[in-house]
C-alpha cells in the first residue's frame, strides 16, 4: 500500500512539475514574443515616424517652393506688363498728329523689356513666351528699315505698331491672371495664339512650302492685330494646316532655323491644347 502511495505521490509531483515547467517555459515564451513584438513596434513606430516627418518636411519644401515660385511669377507678370504700358506712353509721346509717329519704340525702355524677358523667362510658360514673343516682334518691327542700297535707313510710321501692342495688353493681363487663379477671358488665348500662328506663316519667306501664303492667309497690306485674328480665324483650318507643314519643313535635316522652329512648335503647342471649338470667329 505504502509503495503504491509513493507511486502515486510520485507521479503526481512529476505532474505538478510537469505543468509547472510548462506554464514557466509558456510564460517566458509569451513575455520574449511580447518583448520581441514590443521591439520591433518601436522600431516600425520609429520608422514610420521618420518617414512621416520626411513627408512633412518634403511637403514644406514642395509648398515653399511653390509659393516662392507663384510670388516670383506674379513679380514677373507685374513687372512685365507694367513695362509694356511704360515703354508704349514713352512711345506714344513722340506722336505728332498731323505728320505721324516716325519714331521706333524707345530703345532704352525696348532694352529694359528685353533685360526683364530674359530675367523672368523661367517663370514664364509657353503661352506667356508666345505673347511675349508677339510684343518684341512688334518692337523690332519699328526700327528703321536699311534695304543695303547706301541709303540711309528708313523709318516708317509706328503708330500702328503702338496700336498693335494697345491690342495685346489686356490680352496678355488676362493670359497672365489666367496662370495665378484670377478669373480671365479663355478667348483672349485664343485671340494671341491665332494672331502668333498666322504672324509666323507671313514673317517668313519659304516659298517651297508656300510661305509666307497667298490667297486666304495673305496679310500683306493689313497692319491691325484685330484684323489679322479675324483673318486667322475665318481660316483656322488652313492656317494650322500650313503652320504644321511649316513646322515639318523647318524640322527637316535635324532643324536649323532654330528661333522660327522654336515660335512655331511653341504655338502648335498652344492651339493643339485647345477644343476645336474654342477656335472660333468672333
Amino acid at each position: 500500500m505504502e509503495y503504491i502511495l509513493s507511486i502515486l505521490s510520485g507521479g503526481l509531483s512529476g505532474a505538478v512539475l510537469v505543468w509547472l515547467a510548462k506554464g514557466w517555459i509558456s510564460e517566458r515564451l509569451k513575455q520574449s514574443i511580447q518583448h520581441e513584438y514590443a521591439e520591433k513596434l518601436e522600431s516600425y513606430k520609429t520608422e514610420l515616424n521618420s518617414k512621416v516627418e520626411g513627408i512633412k518636411h518634403e511637403n514644406q519644401v514642395s509648398q515653399l517652393r511653390t509659393s516662392l515660385f507663384f510670388d516670383h511669377q506674379r513679380d514677373a507678370f507685374a513687372a512685365l506688363i507694367t513695362k509694356i504700358a511704360q515703354v508704349n506712353t514713352d512711345w506714344f509721346k513722340h506722336y505728332d498728329p498731323d505728320e505721324g509717329l516716325y519714331e521706333p519704340v524707345p530703345f532704352e525702355g525696348y532694352r529694359e523689356f528685353k533685360s526683364l524677358l530674359y530675367k523672368h523667362q523661367l517663370f514664364l510658360d509657353e503661352e506667356c513666351l508666345m505673347a511675349m514673343s508677339l510684343v518684341t516682334s512688334a518692337y523690332t518691327r519699328s526700327f528703321p528699315y536699311d534695304d543695303r542700297s547706301g541709303a540711309p535707313p528708313h523709318q516708317n510710321d509706328s503708330s500702328s505698331h503702338v496700336s498693335y501692342i494697345e491690342y495685346l495688353q489686356p490680352r496678355i493681363a488676362s493670359i497672365f491672371r489666367s496662370k495665378i487663379g484670377v478669373a480671365s477671358d479663355p478667348q483672349h488665348l485664343v485671340d494671341i495664339a491665332v494672331l502668333s500662328a498666322i504672324e509666323l506663316v507671313n514673317g517668313y519667306h519659304f516659298l517651297e512650302v508656300d510661305i509666307p501664303p497667298k490667297g486666304n492667309l495673305s496679310t500683306k497690306g493689313i497692319n491691325n492685330a484685330s484684323d489679322k485674328v479675324a483673318l486667322g480665324l475665318k481660316n483656322k483650318d488652313e492656317l494650322i494646316s500650313l503652320l504644321e507643314n511649316f513646322d515639318v519643313y523647318l524640322n527637316r535635316d535635324g532643324g536649323w532655323l532654330h528661333e522660327a522652329q522654336l515660335k512655331v512648335k511653341r504655338t502648335l503647342n498652344v492651339l493643339g491644347k485647345m477644343p476645336n471649338k474654342a477656335i472660333k470667329r468672333n
